[in-house]
């Protein structure tokens, strides 16, 4: 086995290159014509494919990392959703309806306070979710 020589390995260091190419090396040559491009307005697809045409094969990503990065363009918040609203129903007409969707009938009814079976009078509680119609018990008729 040969003997470690610092001599031979500093020499080696010396002239050491890394494989990985350096970053943007592709694009640095094309730095004025992007700058150019984009101070025209040009979005990264459209300097993307320009670039592709001549020779250059390249990402619109690509292009939008090396201008924040190389340029110093800012980047732009990414919009949120709107949240989305309930719809308003209104007739053909335009005119608004009575919001309540009982008949009058049962608006009577429902607006009366129910007696407990102890006497007191309270006001009638809706329960969340769907509103599902009262059935009454009736008498058998009988035949």
């Amino acid at each position: 086995m040969p003997i470690f020589d610092p001599a031979t390995v500093r020499k080696a260091v010396e002239e050491f290159t890394p494989r990985r190419p350096q970053k943007y090396q592709d694009l640095l040559p094309a730095k004025d014509v992007i700058a150019e491009l984009r101070q025209r307005r040009a979005s990264y697809r459209s300097i993307a494919d320009l670039l592709t045409q001549h020779c250059l094969p390249i990402s619109k990503t690509a292009i939008a990392v090396f201008c924040h990065q190389v340029l110093g363009e800012s980047v732009r918040p990414r919009r949120r959703p709107g949240r989305k609203r309930q719809p308003v129903s209104t007739p053909a007409n335009g005119v608004q309806t009575d919001s309540n969707p009982m008949p009058t009938s049962e608006a009577n009814v429902a607006a009366e306070p129910s007696a407990n079976s102890n006497g007191d009078e309270t006001p009638p509680a809706r329960a969340r979710g769907p509103r599902i119609a009262h059935v009454r018990m009736l008498k058998p008729q009988s035949t």
